[in-house]
């Protein structure tokens, strides 16, 4: 099974949920202020997604870098067994033309 790129909204929304706690002035007004709906707010904390545009904005109020959640595809390993086939090609013999 392949793995694909991904984003961790779970940690963005722990991030978020903590920022809007310590702001007190109440989800409503902070989205106001960030350019995202209160509705939107609650997603993020709750791990769901959102729209890119609305991660930047969330990001940019958090004064982090929305990319610091971006869980890129792992880098696939090549096959061993391809790797090593058994066939040297310093040491097989050229045949002269």
């Amino acid at each position: 099974m392949v793995r694909l790129a991904a984003y961790d909204y779970r940690e963005l929304g722990k991030l978020l949920r903590s920022k809007l706690e310590e702001d007190g002035r109440g989800w409503r007004v902070c989205a106001a202020d960030i350019g995202v709906s209160a509705s939107d707010l609650s997603r993020i904390c709750n791990g769901q997604s959102v729209s890119a545009p609305k991660v930047i904005a969330v990001c940019d109020w958090l004064r982090l870098s929305f990319r610091a959640f971006y869980l890129p595809p792992p880098v696939p390993r090549p096959n061993i067994g391809e790797m090593f086939h058994g066939k040297s090609t310093e040491t097989e013999r050229s045949v002269d033309v």
